[in-house]
């Protein structure tokens, strides 16, 4: 039984896995197993089903973070899983994805960035800001610098073709890593540093 949920979803793995431009209806329509009249009486036109894809994916992607760090009470690990979470998103998606959504449906791309400088930015930055009440992150720490570092960081090296070959996930990581550390007051460095060969382990998880 098709619903907007199942189109949604499928929309969803289709557009990241080969860009918006590159799936026409028809596609959606065969991919599902139904006329595209069945499709439209679901989904009004594709403009809405984009809309539905990028508010849906956000989503499922803040809860996933948030159910993984909710339990956790160890601020390192819990900023590598932010970071791991947000690498493993990225690396799954196509770049012509986001280039589809820049172009063609920026109202779109304007929500993933709202969503990234806003609601997001505030886990992680709850993050530091337990680490600096311990006494593990520094205080003049620029928490919006420490941030947008990570996301740019990340992004650019999945987005930017001039950058040749993607780098693999462990050296993107253990690049953060070291970002993570260069924040920590000389508690935080010795209990980083301890910890360290732990974290890294988070990456295969």
């Amino acid at each position: 039984m098709i619903d907007e949920n199942k189109i949604i979803e499928k929309s969803s793995e289709l557009y990241v896995k080969y860009g918006i431009k590159s799936v026409s209806v028809d596609d959606l329509a065969f991919m599902l197993g139904i006329s595209k009249k069945t499709l439209y009486e679901h989904i009004e036109n594709k403009n809405v089903l984009v809309q539905k894809v990028v508010e849906n994916s956000l989503c499922e992607f803040f809860d996933e973070v948030v159910a993984k760090i909710k339990n956790e009470t160890d601020i390192f690990k819990n900023l590598c899983i932010i970071i791991l979470s947000t690498i493993n998103n990225i690396k799954k998606t196509n770049p012509s994805y986001v280039h589809d959504l820049k172009k063609y449906h920026n109202s779109e791309y304007k929500k993933i960035i709202e969503f990234r400088d806003n609601k997001f930015y505030k886990t992680f930055t709850k993050c530091i800001k337990r680490g600096i009440e311990h006494g593990l992150i520094r205080e003049d720490t620029d928490l919006r610098f420490a941030f947008l570092n990570q996301m740019i960081k990340i992004s650019i090296f999945f987005f930017e073709p001039e950058y040749g070959e993607y780098p693999s996930v462990d050296k993107i990581y253990k690049m953060i890593l070291n970002d993570i550390r260069g924040i920590t007051t000389l508690k935080g460095h010795e209990v980083f540093d301890r910890r360290y060969e732990e974290l890294l382990k988070l990456r295969v998880k």
